[in-house]
């Protein structure tokens, strides 16, 4: 078994148990632009949460099998790449995406929240979090957006990420999964790929 798997194993049997839990707690996101000329970007995140926030929060916990511990999450929009902050630290989300890219984006950057307890500062968690990912923005949005996001995410390069790496490898598992009708195996399969 791959290291740090017996997290997983536990995350998949745990996934029904959260499934039918109460209701996901309320997560507030406090959007600021990090200037005025970011304003308008920052707008659109606030409207996307306000739209959207609550369907995506017990979403992503459904889908994952995780539950959110944070009910405030800072959220700053710069004209730098994204990333998900920690704790305290905001996320920082890149305010010239296009909209659609902007709700996969805070997705993603949340999905880092809402499983980073389980890896160390050290450990990259994006095979994991793309083992669910696609599942999350393909249930809010359907499967043209979330093929369309992961199309905009393989593309990106440099940094030390192989997103297109990742996302190919994610997409074969869920794939194999999905064949097998067994939802326990499917979930197996997503967290612990041969």
């Amino acid at each position: 078994m791959p290291p740090h798997s017996w997290r997983f194993l536990l995350l998949a049997l745990n996934t029904q148990l959260v499934a039918q839990a109460t209701p996901p707690p309320a997560v507030e996101l406090n959007i600021r632009a990090d200037s005025a000329p970011l304003e308008a970007a920052a707008a659109e995140y606030r409207a996307i949460w306000a739209s959207d926030g609550a369907r995506i929060v017990a979403t992503m916990q459904q889908i994952s099998g995780l539950q959110f511990r944070e009910t405030t999450v800072p959220v700053q929009v710069v004209t730098g790449p994204s990333s998900s902050g920690y704790g305290a630290r905001p996320m920082r989300m890149r305010g010239s995406y296009p909209e659609p890219t902007k709700r996969a984006t805070l997705i993603h950057e949340l999905g880092h929240r809402l499983q980073n307890d389980l890896f160390t500062r050290d450990e990259d968690d994006h095979p994991a979090l793309f083992m669910w990912l696609y599942d999350v923005w393909k249930a809010l949005y359907g499967p043209d957006f979330a093929s369309q996001q992961v199309e905009v995410e393989s593309a990106r390069t440099g940094g030390r990420h192989d997103y297109r790496g990742m996302w190919a490898t994610a997409l074969a598992a869920l794939l194999a999964a999905s064949s097998t009708g067994l939802p326990g195996l499917r979930m197996m399969s997503r967290i612990c790929p041969s």
